[in-house]
């Protein structure tokens, strides 16, 4: 009987968690991606906390204030192509669906895969805001430990 008891409670305990679970995936967050590696999974942190999210989206939303240019996209080199921002979960998700990656003083977004017949697009917009948000960016990488100090100094220098 005991046993049986136990059961009944973590299932009771699993139903009461469910809706908790379900607005915790939902719960909107940003997933940034370090990309310098190839070969090999890049280095990723998710951001929660809403001072960070704010910041964060306070300087992406300076950066995307510059003129957009459109044209071909970079063509991903070995080495360090910039951080990816990923908006996931809540209603930013939505509003703000495609990912965005920056590098150096620039936001590019792609708008179209490569094909055969053509290269992938993309709108790129230039700003000294992009710049900023990279490095609070990799400092964030470096605080969270997902860049170490050897990593971190490389990608400074780099840029």
């Amino acid at each position: 009987m005991h046993k049986r008891s136990l059961k009944t409670l973590i299932a009771a305990l699993a139903l009461l968690a469910a809706p908790a679970l379900a607005l915790a995936a939902e719960a909107p967050r940003l997933q940034i991606t370090y990309l310098i590696y190839s070969g090999r999974p890049n280095p990723v942190v998710t951001v929660t906390d809403a001072a960070s999210m704010r910041a964060i989206e306070t300087r992406l939303t300076d950066a995307l204030a510059a003129p957009a240019k459109s044209g071909a996209a970079a063509e991903p080199i070995l080495g360090y192509n910039g951080i990816l921002i990923e908006h996931v979960g809540g209603s930013s998700a939505k509003s703000r669906p495609q990912p965005l990656v920056i590098k150096g003083q620039q936001v590019r977004i792609d708008t179209a895969p490569a094909s055969d017949l053509k290269s992938a697009t993309a709108t790129t917009r230039t700003s000294a805001a992009a710049g900023d948000l990279e490095a609070m960016l990799l400092k964030l990488g470096q605080k969270r430990g997902a860049l170490d100090a050897t990593t971190l100094n490389v990608l400074l220098d780099g840029r």
